[in-house]
């Protein structure tokens, strides 16, 4: 049986690798310093206006900034900085002549590039466990700070609908950073033969299962302070026996609690979580969002997307260095317009073909993976077109 062989790193390939890193770091920490500091003088008036003191000003947008800066990294300053640190790499050893001895060893661009590729495609898989891992646990965070910049805490007049147990559930009042509501009210919606029940409470809290994971999809709901009012099937309502220490019982039309344990399938990030917010979801959260929203393809463009978006570092790449090889002999600055008006390119394409995903226009998945396709289809081709 024939085995397959991978290529060995060389010398030449960890003096590649080296290069690439060394400038992908410089790049990555220049432009996210550079966004921390245009953001942050932006808003400052914002945290300011929030916060007393130095201290709990420089705390708030520690805090912030360190919570933000993952998310920005996977969205926009991951491909930035993969592509910058391919063509700035190339341009050296361009500038360096030190292609014309690799070449005259009988070494192919192709073979050259390939660390950068593999490079890269680490770079994708690790955007890819960052949004799934990290930035999930740093919605809190995210949460507690943004109310610095004037964003409400407080989600009033929500409605979830518990299509398995078919009943209707309002809340009067949630405040997004502490998990815990006012005003509950639980409503059957359906006819049934049993006898239903409506319930309602002053307050609710969300009980993770694990005490530790605050921000987990896994618990249930404390209702507190409130009453459970049983019908029967015809709409009367039943009495309830309620049992006094001392005594044989009493006649209650309501069954009061302190604490009642909720079930249903209404979980925090049903109520927390908006479209803008949808980068804090795990792909479990997105898939269980979009099963049971009523803009169903939008959500499922979201979820789709979150494996096809991290391939942006590789596709870039792919495409960014058959087009500075090609012009960086002859004008270097040509080369980085055109690599630049390629990867903009990508992105509205890929804009494009999502909304028309999520019009119907496309089948969601076909929208969500048309424009990484396409576009890895030409890199692979510009890619092997490469002159030696």
């Amino acid at each position: 049986m024939k085995t397959v062989t991978f290529p060995r790193m060389r010398t030449l390939d960890r003096y590649v690798l080296g290069r690439f890193l060394t400038i992908y770091a410089a790049c990555l920490v220049s432009f996210a310093v550079l966004f921390v500091l245009i953001d942050a003088i932006s808003h400052i008036e914002d945290f300011a206006k929030t916060t007393s003191g130095p201290r709990e000003f420089l705390g708030v947008c520690v805090r912030y900034y360190s919570a933000l800066t993952p998310l920005i990294f996977c969205q926009v300053l991951g491909p930035v900085a993969s592509v910058s640190a391919a063509l700035f790499a190339v341009t050296t050893f361009q500038r360096s002549n030190e292609f014309t001895p690799i070449l005259a060893a009988g070494q192919s661009y192709q073979r050259t590039f390939l660390p950068v590729i593999a490079a890269s495609l680490v770079v994708s898989a690790g955007v890819f466990f960052i949004q799934e891992l990290w930035i999930p646990r740093t919605v809190t965070t995210m949460r507690e700070t943004a109310t610095s910049r004037g964003r409400s805490r407080v989600v009033k007049g929500f409605n979830h609908l518990d299509s398995g147990r078919q009943t209707l559930i309002v809340i009067n009042e949630y405040n997004r950073n502490e998990r815990r509501a006012k005003g509950i009210d639980v409503f059957p919606i359906a006819p049934g033969r049993k006898s239903q029940q409506v319930i309602r409470a002053a307050s609710a809290r969300w009980e993770p299962e694990d005490l530790t994971e605050p921000a987990s999809s896994r618990g249930s709901w404390i209702l507190e302070n409130g009453n459970v009012q049983v019908y029967e099937p015809d709409g009367r309502r039943l009495i309830i026996q309620q049992p006094r220490a001392g005594e044989d019982g009493r006649c209650l039309l309501d069954r009061p609690f302190e604490q009642y344990r909720l079930e249903t399938d209404l979980i925090p990030a049903d109520i927390e979580m908006r479209k803008d917010e949808a980068v804090y979801m795990t792909l479990t959260d997105l898939r269980r969002k979009a099963e049971g929203a009523s803009d169903q393809s939008g959500w499922y463009m979201k979820y789709f997307s979150r494996f096809a978006y991290p391939l942006t570092n590789f596709v870039l790449v792919l495409l960014g260095l058959p087009v500075i090889v090609h012009f960086g002999n002859k004008n270097i600055f040509s080369g980085a317009i055109l690599a630049v008006a390629i990867s903009t390119a990508y992105f509205v394409l890929n804009s494009v073909f999502q909304d028309l995903g999520i019009q119907g226009t496309l089948p969601v998945r076909v929208g969500a993976g048309l424009a990484p396709i396409l576009f890895t289809s030409l890199g692979l081709t510009l890619y092997r077109g490469m002159q030696t």
